[in-house]
């Protein structure tokens, strides 16, 4: 399972003798499993997901897939969309109280054009982004802080993508 940065260097200071179940965090933590969420609104713990790639597949309804909040800086998630077609749901990433800081490049295809801006988040008051029936994704999530989150990536769909 992926760890922490902080919690791979405990497992090697100075007179530590790593276990073969450490090495395998160290392994685990520099080329993490995807893993494919289930279908509907889903409560991420940083033990089982953070870290990782997460697939995001059609959803069948609104779907909000809430993080921890960041207990240290570093702590990551990373979200692709993983459906067959443009889903009809949307699709919702919060952590409650950690204000986002960066931006998703918008890229729209819905005139024939295509046409592309970038989508802001200023860590003033976005604590939650919104992905209205999008078609593809990469979605980061960066902890600068425990109150900081950085959020960058790309969302291929017809309507723009929203920080509140």
């Amino acid at each position: 399972m992926a760890k922490l940065n902080s919690e791979l260097a405990a497992f090697f200071e100075t007179g530590d003798q790593p276990s073969e179940a450490e090495f395998g965090h160290l392994i685990d933590s520099m080329l993490p499993i995807p893993i494919v969420l289930p279908d509907g609104s889903t409560a991420l713990t940083k033990a089982t997901y953070q870290g990782h790639t997460l697939i995001v597949p059609d959803q069948t309804t609104a779907s909000t897939f809430t993080m921890e909040q960041p207990a240290a800086a570093g702590e990551r998630y990373k979200f692709i969309y993983g459906g067959a077609a443009v889903d009809a749901q949307d699709h919702i990433f919060t952590m409650t109280t950690a204000l986002y800081k960066g931006a998703v490049q918008w890229i729209n295809n819905t005139d024939g054009v295509d046409n592309g801006e970038a989508v802001l988040a200023d860590a003033s008051n976005d604590v939650i982004l919104t992905l209205n029936t999008p078609g593809a994704y990469e979605v980061n999530f960066l902890a600068l802080s425990t109150t900081v989150v950085y959020v960058w990536g790309f969302v291929g769909a017809d309507n723009t993508p929203v920080f509140s």
